[in-house]
C-alpha cells in the first residue's frame, strides 16, 4: 500500500509548492503595484482552496494553510515593514486567516471524500446491476458459475474455484486460476473436504477462519432463502488480505450469484415437473389405449370360443370355420400389439434417446414392407427411396415397427385394395419419410391428438377395425426418442398423410452406387 501511495504524495507536494510559489509571486507584485495589503489575504485564501481541490487528504491543505501565513507575512514585510511592525492588527489578522484557511481546507477535503464515496457507491451499484443482468441472462448452472468466478477473480485478483454440488459427491470444481500451481492445490483432498464442510454447515471456512484455518483458500457459501446453492473458494495463501470494503462488495456479488443459481434450480425443477407431468399423461393415454384395444378383441374371442363350445352340434362347419378365423385374426392382432409394446420397452426408462447405429435405409424399408405383406398379402404398397445408398443412424427394429404401424394403418383404414405409398427423401441433415393413402383421410378434428393414444370415437369402432391409438402413440414415442418429428394431416386430394423425420447426425454416410 505504501509503495502504491508514494507517487500520489510526491505529486501533491509538487502541486502545493507550485501553487504557493505562484501565489507568493503574484501577491508580492500586486502589493508593490497597488499598495493594498489585503490582496495578500485574497491570494492566500485562494491558494489554500485550490490546493484542497487538487490534492488528496488533509495533509497538503494544512501545510498550505501554515506556509501561506508565512508567505503572506513576508509579502507584507518586504512591501511595508514599518506598517507590519507597528500596526497591532496584523498579527491578529494573520492568525484569523490561518484559522479560516484551515477550516476551508478541511471542509473542502471532507466534501471531496464524501463525493468520492458517493461516486464509488454509485459505481458499485451500477456494476452490481450489470452483474445481476449478466447472470440472469444465463440459462445453465455451469455458465453462471463461470461468470461468477470471473467477477470474483477480477475483484480479488486471486485464483478461485466454484462448486455447484458438494465435492464429496464426486463433482470437480470449476477453477479460474492465475497460477497453474494453484490448480493442484485447490483440487487436493483437504481443500475439497473444507469445501464439503461449507456445504454441510452453510458457514464460511478455510484460510483465516475458525474452521480449516490451515487451508489455502477461503470458502464462501452461496446462500439464498437459507438454502445453499454453491461454494466459491478464493486462494488466499500468500495473498494480501481483503479489506472490509472489498469483502462487503464480494459478498454482494456472491449473493447475486446465489439468487441466480436459485432461479436456475427452480426453472430446472419446474421443467422436470412438466416433463414428469407429460410422461404421466403419456402413460395414462397409453393405458387407456391398451385397455380399449385389449377389451375389443378379447371380448370377440371369448364370445366366438364360447359359441363354438356351447353350440358345436348346431353350428355348421362353415360357421365354425368363420368363428375360428375370427379368433385367429384377433389373436394375430393382439400379438402385433404386444410386439408394439415390447418395442417401446426397448427404450430405456427415463432416457430421451436410443442406441443408434448406421443402418442401410433400403434394407430397413424392404424388411418392413415384407413383414407387412405377410400380414396383408393383397396390400398395394408403392415404395420410392433415394437412388443413392443412404446409411441412417437408427435403431432398425424400432424404425421397422414405426413403418409397419403406419403402413398397416393405411391398409386397415383406407381398405386392402387402396394404394399405400411410402416416399423417402433426404433433405439437408435429415431423412423425410411420408406414408400416404387414398382413403377417406383423418376424421379427428385435431390431428395432433391422434398420437396421444386416443382411440377413435364410438362410431368409428362399431365396425370390425380395431382402434389405432396405441400404434400411433408408440410411433411418436419411438420417433421422439430418435430426435425426430412426426405429424399427420389430410392430403388436398383426399387420404391421410403421415410424415416423420430422422436426423442424420453422428456418422451418417452417403455413397454413390457403382
Amino acid at each position: 500500500m505504501k509503495k502504491m501511495n508514494t507517487p500520489i504524495i510526491i505529486s501533491d507536494i509538487l502541486k502545493t509548492a507550485l501553487i504557493l510559489s505562484a501565489s507568493a509571486v503574484l501577491s508580492f507584485l500586486i502589493i508593490q503595484r497597488t499598495g493594498e495589503d489585503s490582496n495578500a489575504y485574497i491570494f492566500y485564501i485562494l491558494s489554500v482552496i485550490i490546493i484542497s481541490k487538487v490534492t488528496e487528504g488533509y495533509l497538503c491543505s494544512f501545510i498550505a494553510s501554515f506556509l501561506g501565513i508565512i508567505i503572506s507575512y513576508y509579502c507584507l514585510f518586504f512591501s511595508d515593514i514599518h506598517l507590519l511592525l507597528f500596526h497591532n492588527g496584523y498579527p491578529l489578522t494573520l492568525g484569523a486567516m490561518f484559522i479560516i484557511s484551515v477550516i476551508i481546507s478541511t471542509t473542502t477535503a471532507s466534501l471531496k471524500k464524501h463525493v468520492r464515496k458517493a461516486e464509488n457507491r454509485e459505481e458499485k451499484t451500477m456494476k452490481l446491476n450489470e452483474i445481476s443482468r449478466n447472470l440472469l441472462s444465463l440459462n445453465s448452472i455451469e455458465d453462471i458459475g463461470n461468470l461468477a468466478l470471473e467477477y470474483v477473480s477480477s475483484l480479488t485478483g486471486c485464483s478461485c474455484v466454484f462448486y455447484s454440488k458438494s465435492p464429496q459427491s464426486g463433482e470437480q470444481g470449476m477453477i479460474h486460476s492465475h497460477n497453474p500451481k494453484h490448480i493442484a492445490i485447490m483440487n487436493s483432498s483437504h481443500e475439497r473436504f473444507v469445501a464439503h464442510w461449507v456445504f454441510e454447515n452453510k458457514k464460511t471456512a478455510g484460510f483465516q477462519t475458525d474452521f480449516g484455518n490451515e487451508s489455502s483458500c477461503t470458502y464462501l457459501p452461496l446462500i439464498s432463502h437459507d438454502k445453499i446453492f454453491g461454494v466459491i473458494g478464493i486462494f488466499q495463501l500468500g495473498q494480501s488480505p481483503l479489506d472490509k470494503s472489498a469483502l462487503d462488495y464480494l459478498k454482494l456479488i456472491i449473493s447475486q450469484a446465489a439468487i441466480t443459481l436459485e432461479r436456475q434450480y427452480l426453472a430446472d425443477s419446474s421443467r422436470n415437473i412438466l416433463l414428469e407431468t407429460e410422461k404421466e399423461k403419456m402413460r395414462a393415454n397409453l393405458l387407456r389405449a391398451i385397455s380399449h384395444d385389449l377389451r375389443t378383441p378379447l371380448t370377440g374371442m371369448i364370445g366366438a370360443s364360447e359359441t363354438i363350445m356351447n353350440n358345436k352340434e348346431q353350428l355348421s362347419q362353415k360357421e365354425q370355420d368363420k368363428l375360428i378365423k375370427y379368433i385367429y385374426e384377433d389373436s394375430n392382432w393382439l400379438l402385433h400389439m404386444v410386439e408394439n409394446l415390447l418395442s417401446v420397452t426397448r427404450i430405456k426408462e427415463g432416457a430421451s434417446s436410443v442406441n443408434k447405429t448406421l443402418e442401410p435405409l433400403e434394407e430397413v424399408i424392404t424388411a418392413s414392407v415384407d413383414r407387412l405383406k405377410k400380414r396383408y398379402p393383397k396390400a398395394n404398397v408403392q415404395v420410392k427411396i433415394p437412388e443413392d445408398f443412404l446409411m441412417v443412424p437408427m435403431d432398425a427394429t424400432l424404425i421397422m415397427q414405426v413403418l409397419i404401424n403406419l403402413l398397416e394403418n393405411g391398409v386397415k383404414y383406407a381398405g386392402k385394395s387402396a394404394l399405400i405409398s411410402l416416399h423417402v427423401t433426404k433433405t439437408g441433415d435429415e431423412v423425410l419419410f411420408q406414408v400416404a393413402d387414398d382413403g377417406k383421410g383423418l376424421t379427428f378434428t385435431d390431428a395432433e391428438t391422434i398420437f396421444e393414444g386416443i382411440s377413435p370415437t364410438a362410431a368409428q369402432t362399431s365396425d370390425s377395425v380395431k382402434g389405432i391409438g396405441i400404434g400411433l402413440s408408440i410411433c411418436k414415442t419411438i420417433i421422439m426418442a430418435h430426435g425426430g418429428t412426426i405429424s399427420a394431416q389430410n392430403q388436398p386430394d383426399g387420404g391421410a398423410l403421415f410424415t416423420f423425420t430422422l436426423p442424420l447426425e453422428g456418422g451418417n454416410t452417403l455413397e454413390q452406387e457403382n
